[in-house]
């Protein structure tokens, strides 16, 4: 369900530390819907049994089934590997662009 290497793993935590979350319990989930599909966001939460876990390390990530099985799951990539971007996150099968249906798209 989640890809990443010890690098992103390494962002990710040290971006968890400074934020000072009280738990590594870290949910992905769909933001919000823009015209070129999903984008995804993270907050810390506590699975149900809606959703899938996986534990790497000391982070435990969770998401809804249905989005994993939609999405394929998560790879998350270093801000070295996302050309200095900084710490990045996509899903492992690309959603369709909605940019056909979308006024005002480019």
């Amino acid at each position: 369900m989640i890809f990443i290497d010890d690098t992103a793993y390494k962002e990710f935590k040290e971006l968890l530390d400074n934020a000072n979350v009280d738990s590594y319990n870290v949910r992905i989930a769909i933001d919000r819907v823009g015209c070129s599909g999903p984008i995804f966001g993270v907050f810390i939460d506590e699975a149900d049994e809606n959703d899938e876990v996986e534990v790497i390390k000391d982070i435990t990530f969770i998401s809804e089934k249905s989005i994993i099985k939609e999405y394929g799951g998560f790879i998350f990539v270093s801000s070295e590997e996302n050309n200095g971007m900084g710490l990045g996150m996509k899903p492992v099968v690309s959603p369709s662009s909605g940019c056909g249906s979308c006024s005002g798209c480019h």
